[in-house]
């Protein structure tokens, strides 16, 4: 079992998508096993139905479609994709540490990064239209999240970021770390003293 993980991810989302969406919303989901699903979705006008399904599946290559349906004058896209480990594609750089290197430590810390970038056409407009154009990131983590960068409303495991599309030069860098009581290490020295007592 591994005891912690740092990754690098890149999530590139179309601009036009932004700027022609309700609400776009990337969602995160890691397990203490380290594997972990991640969820894009979008809602918009249905009269953009067929843009919006193919600007979702441009920030999303390797995921697959998960809900198509309207409602009203909205149309919602999902995608999902789901990992066995989290370190384990090629466009992810990992490090983990193993449980045996920190035998004695009563915490588990996990550390999420992830870069999401706005992909603009270059245009003035784009550019003018950018700091309204907003979207989610959601992040769930299997222990307490104690940091965040850039700041997100945190709510015990799970942190929000509403981010708008004038990013920075390089991107968001999204990370968050997190930590998990290691009950299994807690009970065998409570057990280890008790009997030495």
């Amino acid at each position: 079992m591994r005891a912690g993980l740092r990754t690098s991810v890149l999530i590139t989302i179309p601009f036009v998508l932004l700027l022609n969406s309700d609400q776009v919303v990337v969602d995160t989901h890691m397990y203490g096993d380290l594997s972990g699903i991640q969820r894009v979705r979008t809602v918009g006008d249905s009269s953009l139905a067929r843009e919006l399904r193919k600007w979702t599946r441009e920030m999303t290559r390797g995921f697959d479609d998960a809900a198509f349906h309207t409602t009203g004058d909205n149309v919602v896209v999902g995608r999902n994709r789901q990992r066995n480990d989290l370190g384990a594609p090629n466009d992810v750089e990992a490090q983990a540490l193993d449980i045996v290197q920190n035998p004695l430590s009563f915490v588990t810390t996990y550390t999420w990064s992830e870069t999401v970038s706005i992909d603009f056409l270059g245009n003035d407009k784009e550019q003018a239209a950018a700091p309204h154009a907003k979207f989610e990131y959601r992040l769930t983590m299997p222990g307490s999240i104690r940091e965040t960068t850039p700041s997100a409303e945190v709510n015990g495991r799970t942190a929000v970021w509403t981010l708008t599309a004038e990013q920075p030069e390089d991107g968001y860098v999204i990370t968050a770390t997190a930590t998990h009581v290691r009950w299994d290490v807690i009970v065998v020295v409570v057990y280890v003293v008790g009997y030495l007592g």
